[in-house]
């Protein structure tokens, strides 16, 4: 007979094993590559969501105190009529990220709220004809020019005064409701001049000092810039998001507004716009002429230490589709994500241009 030959038990064993040493190597780098297949498109979406918003704060940051008087408040500290009475720093959402990503921050974990005093630019000034004293009340304000497109009635506007010196200028944001028909300015000016109605000063006051009847007043488009952090709407993804208005706590009208994650807050009609989903946190930090502080300090006449020099924004962005390489648990309830933070700081314009007036910068 012929001798008949085949695999031993030990060599089949040493076999299966190799096989499955290469099996496993093999779906480990498939496994792998899946991975980084779902991942990179949702950290290339954290990161522009994150550098867009940053882009936006950035930009009203810069535009901070625009036409307004030296030595204004620019940047608001606290809103007694809403939900920061103390402070806007760490105002916010709560909680967002979690304390364990709190701490490991070495910072609490609420939120902090932005809001930005400024005038709109691209929109041409307005010059006031009639007594300018009652600003801050309801009345009628008659300007010289025709009342442009740009203006958006209603909408908010900023009264600012330039008094003779040595007396400070003064501001006053209200609410432009109606417009009337065309009047003549005292002195002789003709129409097509028109006239403004306006509500009273918006609470909490956004206003500093008197105007006086012979002082000479304009008339901006004011912008109240606002951000916070609040959840995303959407029943399917409630995901911590990026919010912003540029009328602050108001409505067009002077009407109160809900912020954002707040009681009666409905997005149809709402002034708040969703700027950026899965942005989970944003904090800020305020430069005068010393140390950095987590509010900005009190603006006061003829200081120049209290004008605020730079902001430092940091905004912290999270992923949180699931099976992604690199996730991490934020803690109390925050889901494992993907996270990354980015940080800038921006040095308001108006406030470099005061500084340089007042010889505070070489």
């Amino acid at each position: 007979m012929r001798e008949e030959r085949g695999f031993s038990l030990v060599e089949l064993i040493v076999a299966m094993t190799v096989t499955l040493i290469v099996s496993s190597a093999i779906y480990g780098l498939l496994t792998s590559g899946g991975n980084a297949f779902r991942r990179e498109p949702e950290l290339a979406d954290r990161q522009q969501n994150i550098r867009a918003a940053m882009d936006l704060i950035a930009r009203d940051v810069f535009g901070a105190g625009a036409a307004m008087p030296t030595f204004a408040q620019v940047f608001t500290r606290n809103d007694p009529t809403g939900t920061c009475n103390a402070s806007l720093n760490s105002c916010g959402q709560p909680g967002t990220m979690g304390p364990v990503a709190a701490a490991a921050r070495g910072d609490d974990e609420d939120t902090d709220v932005l809001e930005i005093l400024s005038t709109d630019e691209q929109c041409s000034n307005l010059s006031v004809c009639s007594d300018p004293s009652p600003a801050g009340t309801a009345a009628t304000f008659a300007i010289r020019e025709a009342v442009p497109q740009c203006l958006g009635v209603p909408g908010l506007v900023m009264l600012v005064n330039s008094p003779a010196p040595p007396t400070n200028a003064s501001f006053a944001i209200q609410a432009v409701t109606a417009t009337g028909s065309a009047v003549a300015c005292p002195g002789g000016a003709a129409p097509p001049n028109g006239n403004l109605t306006l509500t009273a000063l918006l609470a909490p006051p956004f206003a500093v000092g008197p105007f006086a009847a012979s002082d000479t007043v304009f008339l901006y488009r004011a912008r109240l810039v606002r951000y916070r952090i609040a959840p995303n709407p959407d029943p399917l993804d409630q995901t911590p998001s990026l919010w912003r208005t540029e009328s602050g706590l108001f409505q067009p009208n002077g009407a109160a507004a809900p912020e954002p994650g707040g009681a009666g807050f409905n997005p149809a009609g709402s002034p708040w716009q969703l700027v950026a989903r899965g942005i989970e946190d944003m904090q800020l930090e305020y430069r005068g002429n010393g140390a950095w502080l987590n509010q900005p300090p009190v603006s006061l006449p003829n200081d120049w230490t209290t004008l605020v020099r730079q902001v430092r924004i940091t905004l912290s962005a999270r992923a949180n589709a699931a099976n992604l390489g690199g996730e991490s648990t934020a803690g109390g309830g925050a889901p494992n994500a993907v996270r990354g933070q980015l940080s800038t700081v921006v040095m308001p314009r108006a406030a470099f241009g005061e500084l340089q007036m007042g010889n505070q910068i070489q």
